[in-house]
Order: structure tokens, then sequence, then C-alpha cells
């Protein structure tokens, strides 16, 4: 595959750095993550993905650099384009919590700063309004629906800076 849906391109002639024992031991220590060497690449979670035609590596393929230690996952359009429909995770025969690695690593990629744009504009638009999506007045004079009431975000605010989520890496001003 050349191309993908994702901001993120193919891996096609792409040098991998040396595998990382570090990486492989932070991986497995997500939760879900102990189970990491138990995958025998059956692909059954690949199979049944509904994105797999969208990324640039599929769910086994992405189990396998976990465990090669190869940091480059977190490069990878699937980290961000997974619906977490959990179809990899019921279909495993191993048992593997494949979709809650995939939020582990959802994290590391974000504290790493490796975050798709509009995660961030969307990070914002709740944080600032409550809200993912501000409907302009025109779908809802369409629908016959009023004004959107303002909502309090005193709560969604503190929440995002106690948790640091405003903040893509130690150091960012909140």
């Amino acid at each position: 595959m050349t191309e993908t849906w994702g901001q993120l391109k193919s891996f096609e002639g792409k040098e991998f750095s040396t595998l990382d024992k570090n990486f492989t031991r932070e991986a497995s220590k997500l939760i879900g993550g102990q189970d990491l060497t138990a995958c025998f690449q059956c692909a059954k979670c690949s199979a049944g993905c509904p994105v797999s035609d969208k990324v640039n590596v599929q769910v086994h393929e992405l189990m396998r650099m976990l465990v090669f230690g190869l940091k480059e996952v977190l490069d990878t359009d699937m980290v961000w384009l997974c619906t977490t429909c959990y179809t990899c995770q019921e279909r495993c025969p191993q048992g593997i919590d494949i979709t809650d690695i995939i939020f582990g690593l959802k994290n590391m990629a974000f504290k790493e700063g490796k975050t798709p744009q509009g995660y961030i504009v969307s990070r914002k638009g709740l944080y600032d309004t409550g809200k993912l999506y501000e409907p302009t007045d025109w779908e809802r004079e369409d629908l016959g629906l009023g004004d959107v009431p303002e909502l309090d975000v005193e709560d969604t605010q503190k929440m995002f800076k106690d948790t640091g989520l405003m903040k893509l890496k130690e150091g960012d001003e909140e």
C-alpha cells in the first residue's frame, strides 16, 4: 500500500531503527500489554478490522512491531484510525487485549507529540466550548431547533488541567 487515508504514508522503503528492548518493556506495561508475546501472527485481528484497508500497518503487524521493539509503531495510522470497535480483541484466539494496547499506544504517541492535527483541534474545541462539533445556526434552523445552549465548561477544563490533556509534551503551557 503506497498511500493511506490518514496523514501517515506507507513505510515502503523505510529503514527501521534497531530493536529497542526498553520500548518493548514499556509497551508490555500497557493495559493488556503483558500478553504481547502470545501473538502468533494468525492475522484474525487484521482480517476483521473495519479500517484495515485505510491504514499503513495492519493490527497483527502492529503487534509484531511491539514485540520487536520498533518505536515506529507510534508513527502508524492504525494507532489513530482504530475505531475501538474491539473486533480484533474479540477475534484473537490468544485473548490478547489488543484494543487496550492501542489505547495505550495513543497515549504514548500523544506524549511524544505524534498526534494528528484533527485531534489537536478537537481537543481545543472540547476545552473551549465543551463540544467536539459546533453546529451552525442554519443547521439548527433546518431542524427547527433554537440556539445551542451555552455549556458550563468549568468542570471539563478542570479535568483537562488535572490530567494534563492540554499539554502535548512536558513543559508545554496549558
